[in-house]
């Protein structure tokens, strides 16, 4: 290969240049050099700064299931990381003091009932003018007394872990039980499992953490001396996954140890590739209304500080000086030096480069 180049060098330099910068090439010999051409990719992005991010769920997309009262966890139904529904089963706690509040909901039945009965009473008897009114509004303070200590008892025991449905049987048959189950309060995954078989627990001790996961957010430490380029609306491409974002928030503080600042961005493409705690890098884009291109990497030629592509042109190929935006893991982002359609060697680079430097030093 290297004697390939070497005779098309001689080729070149016999033949001339048409102007500065210009190499002239038959088809054959652009054949012989494995030379391909492609029209660079036209974006309307240019990268930024890199960066590590960590993937956040929204703070209003996260729960904490605590205990509802003081007991001992019997069971856990779920493992961490499992998909719950709401409502459903997560973890039983065997508590006396559930016990007590039953009692207390049935007394407070009790009691209802018979203020409602003597309240219906008395209504009569006041109607038959056996009775003063006075007295009916003392039976009726009596009632209102126990039903508001009724619906007291009902809600104490609802906050306990009791579902309606649980204290409807319980007025009904009267059966007392110690167990209390433990419920998702919304459809989502478990996050943190804290609650262990046979643990004491206090009232409200956190057992898990349920997140939903429909909406996920990438917390990026952006460096302070690169976020005046940083706008809201800018995209963030996830580093080996197809998940995209767009910058929501940036932030004013800066952590005086690392010197970075917060940007929070909403995962709006691909989702599903992350899960809420990885640690990741990413690409900040910035949204420009300049003429941008993208080439893969190979593309791009330096000689002397200076990038150059080698653009085709009639009869061969000219050495284009270019501005680099950013350089993306196979490709390279161009800012000035490239026009629409125009096509631009993307294999075989190497040996148009000595070619061109090659003719440089015969003249």
């Amino acid at each position: 290969m290297r004697l390939v180049v070497l005779f098309l060098i001689w080729c070149f330099c016999t033949t001339g240049l048409a102007a500065e910068n210009e190499i002239q090439l038959t088809t054959e010999q652009a054949k012989r050099l494995g030379i391909r051409t492609a029209k660079p990719e036209q974006v309307a992005t240019l990268p930024l700064a890199q960066a590590p991010a960590r993937v956040v769920l929204p703070p209003q997309k996260e729960f904490v299931v605590s205990s509802p009262q003081a007991g001992v966890i019997s069971n856990v139904a779920v493992p961490l990381g499992a998909r719950v529904k709401q409502g459903e089963v997560l973890a039983r706690i065997q508590s006396p003091d559930l016990l007590a509040l039953q009692r207390a909901l049935l007394d407070a039945v009790s009691e209802f009932n018979l203020a409602e009965a003597r309240l219906k009473r008395d209504e009569t008897l006041l109607k038959e003018g056996i009775i003063s009114r006075l007295r009916w509004q003392e039976t009726k303070s009596d009632y209102d007394k126990a039903q508001a200590a009724l619906q007291t008892a009902e809600q104490t025991l609802s906050a306990s872990g009791f579902g309606q449905n649980e204290i409807r049987r319980l007025r009904a048959d009267r059966r007392l039980s110690s167990v209390i189950e433990v419920r998702a309060p919304i459809e989502g995954v478990v996050l943190e499992r804290m609650a262990v078989v046979g643990q004491r627990v206090d009232r409200l001790t956190p057992m898990f953490r349920v997140g939903k996961l429909d909406e996920l957010w990438l917390e990026v430490d952006m460096p302070q001396e690169r976020l005046h380029e940083v706008r809201i609306g800018d995209r963030v491409s996830v580093e080996n996954a197809r998940a995209s974002a767009r910058i929501i928030e940036v932030g004013q503080h800066v952590d005086p140890r690392s010197q970075s600042a917060l940007v929070r961005a909403v995962v709006d493409s691909r989702a599903e590739d992350l899960r809420p705690g990885m640690h990741i890098n990413v690409q900040l884009m910035h949204k420009s209304t300049d003429l941008i291109f993208r080439l893969p990497i190979a593309a791009l030629a330096s000689h002397e500080g200076r990038d150059y592509v080698f653009v085709q042109i009639p009869g061969g190929f000219v050495a284009r000086e270019v501005a680099v935006a950013g350089v993306e893991q196979y490709s390279v982002v161009i800012h000035e030096g490239l026009d629409v359609g125009e096509e631009v060697a993307v294999q075989g680079v190497a040996a148009l480069k000595a070619a061109w430097l090659g003719m440089g030093e015969e003249e």
